[in-house]
Parts: structure tokens; sequence; C-alpha cells
């Protein structure tokens, strides 16, 4: 009789397991507009975040478009460079969601990098 009890209490356990990782797997990647709107509404103080728009006049930071273009710009560096305190640039968590959009965008701006002809 215990070994049945097992064996069911096994089975429920491994079937909520698999239930609770279904929302975590099918999560969708992050959205690159979302990324966008974004980057204008933190980032865009310092950084010019997307072709048209004008570098800040006072901002020494690079453009999104330089950074997406960076060799070894990965979505790993990015995701450290996220976490990661940095004199020149100010202390503020970016929430995961925010992320994985941002990390979305700079996708989109390398894949427009890669096919802009060359100067």
């Amino acid at each position: 009789m215990s070994f049945a009890l097992s064996r069911k209490s096994v089975a429920s356990g491994l079937a909520l397991f698999v239930l609770g990782a279904l929302p975590a797997a099918a999560q969708p990647p992050g959205d690159a507009r979302r990324g966008q709107e974004y980057a204008k509404a933190a980032c865009a103080e310092c950084h010019e975040t997307g072709a048209g728009q004008a570098t800040p006049p006072y901002s020494q930071a690079p453009s999104f478009t330089d950074i997406a273009k960076t060799p070894g710009m990965t979505a790993m560096a990015l995701n450290a460079w996220f976490v990661t305190s940095h004199p020149t640039m100010p202390n503020f968590i970016i929430p995961e969601r925010a992320k994985e959009d941002l990390l979305a965008w700079f996708a989109t701006l390398r894949a427009a990098a890669k096919q802009a002809p060359k100067s």
C-alpha cells in the first residue's frame, strides 16, 4: 500500500513540476518595439536610441546603433552591462521584462547595421 501511495505521490509531484515549468518555457522572447519604447523613455536622455533621433547635446554616451555594431556585443555581454554599475551611467535597475525587450531591440539594430552599406 505504501508503494502505491509513493508512486502516486511521485507522479503527482512530477506532473506539478512539469506544469509549473510550462509558463516559463512558453514565455515569448523580448519584443523589439517595447524595447525601443523603453529605450526612448529610460535611455534617450544620454543615448541616441534609434535612427533619426538626434544625439543628446551634452552626452558622450555611444548610440545604441554603435553599441549594437560593436564586435563581441552579444546578448550575454549586454546582459552583463545591464546589471553592472558604471561611473558614467546612472545606477538604475532595468526590470527583467525590459531587459528581454531591450535585447530584442539591440538584435534589430544589429541586423539593420549588418544590412547597411559600408562607408
